[in-house]
């Protein structure tokens, strides 16, 4: 795996529009697949809350802040549309309960607060594919560089709780070796351009859990 700099690379309109408009067809198949498992039984919270929070990160990438600079290269494309389609999926159905669904709720709502705090924090300069968007040091920032990625594997480890079966834990081991991935691709390319965002690294230790990675 490279973690090299990565050149600045033009950002155009198309490639823009693109990225929205794969955004809102992910989000249309979301709701259909998850809102149709919570309307066939409202008693899997789990799968409404899952609904949720890809939708409103979807729908944060329609209204985020365009890029000055972008990772395009093969490994970052790769793992962006691996982990923006992984809820696609993940399957609702011959899911075994590993844990009471008041367990993965918790976790969920928890996964929901603390991420939605960071992207509230973030802003607009949320998206998709490794980029320069701004330098956000502030709330969550302070503890790990990465507090979304944090936040959605607590979510993704409540809603495993409740929705356990193979496909669905393999679905989401591999969409953590793609975070991985875009997290390094991302530090690299940020490190080589901002010097601001070095300093940032010596402050915060921890990228993705403290005390771990």
């Amino acid at each position: 795996m490279s973690t090299g700099a990565v050149p600045p690379l033009a950002e155009g309109p198309l490639t823009e529009w693109l990225l929205r408009g794969l955004a809102l067809l992910l989000m249309a198949f979301i709701v259909v697949r998850w809102g149709h498992a919570w309307m066939i039984d409202p008693s899997r919270w789990t799968a409404l809350l899952l609904l949720v929070t890809e939708g409103y990160t979807l729908m944060l990438v329609l209204l985020a802040r365009r890029a000055t600079q972008r990772d395009l290269t093969a490994t970052a494309m790769v793992a962006t549309i691996y982990a923006t389609c992984c809820a696609v999926l993940l399957n609702p159905q011959d899911t075994i309960r590993l844990a009471p669904e008041w367990v993965g709720v918790a976790l969920q709502l928890a996964s929901m607060g603390w991420q939605f705090t960071a992207k509230i924090v973030l802003g607009r300069s949320f998206g998709l594919l490794p980029a320069q968007r701004g330098l956000v040091t502030g709330g969550p920032y302070r503890i790990v560089r990465h507090p979304i990625y944090c936040g959605y594997l607590i979510g993704h480890i409540g809603f495993l709780a409740v929705n356990f079966s193979w496909r669905n834990t393999i679905v989401l081991v591999l969409l953590y070796v793609a975070q991985v991935v875009r997290i390094l691709r991302e530090e690299a390319m940020l490190a080589a351009s901002d010097t601001s965002y070095r300093s940032y690294q010596q402050k915060v230790r921890w990228r993705l859990l403290p005390f771990v990675f």
